[in-house]
């Protein structure tokens, strides 16, 4: 079998591909090869450029994630974990939460301001459910106030 192969006639597109591979060789041999940049005999290295500060401006800056002291989105439809519906043990609410994320852990908050924390959830799961930070407030109560509780 194989020495079917080996007596096989080339056809045309491997002489092509060869002649092209070739060609390649030879004209990487004929290039010359990079030379590094010199400055011209006789010039200094010049003055030391003052740094601009060309970053946005404090105004328009998000604050980092050891800035911020947590993160709230709104949640209005029922949560449902592990098959469960989450309710308040408390007011007995199932759906409106504002569910916080702070110091890897994620804490429900229903609408009467009656909080649980929630050992199921994760910030991960946080971070996958959440949006964009359309603002950012100064005191815990300001947040809740913003999303309409």
């Amino acid at each position: 079998m194989f020495d079917r192969i080996r007596r096989r006639k080339p056809d045309a597109l491997d002489i092509e591909t060869q002649r092209r591979h070739q060609e390649m060789r030879e004209m990487w041999q004929r290039m010359p090869l990079p030379t590094p940049a010199v400055a011209p005999e006789g010039t200094r290295p010049s003055e030391p450029v003052a740094e601009v500060d060309d970053f946005l401006p404090p105004a328009l800056r998000v604050p980092s994630h050891d800035q911020v002291a947590g993160r709230m989105m709104p949640w209005l439809r029922p949560l449902v974990l592990d098959g469960e519906i989450v309710t308040c043990p408390a007011c007995g609410t199932y759906r409106d939460w504002i569910i916080v994320s702070t110091r890897d852990e994620i804490w429900l908050r229903c609408r009467a301001g009656h909080e649980q924390q929630e050992k199921r959830l994760d910030t991960a799961w946080y971070n996958r459910h959440s949006g964009p930070a359309d603002s950012t407030h100064a005191t815990f109560e300001d947040c809740p106030r913003h999303l309409g509780h």
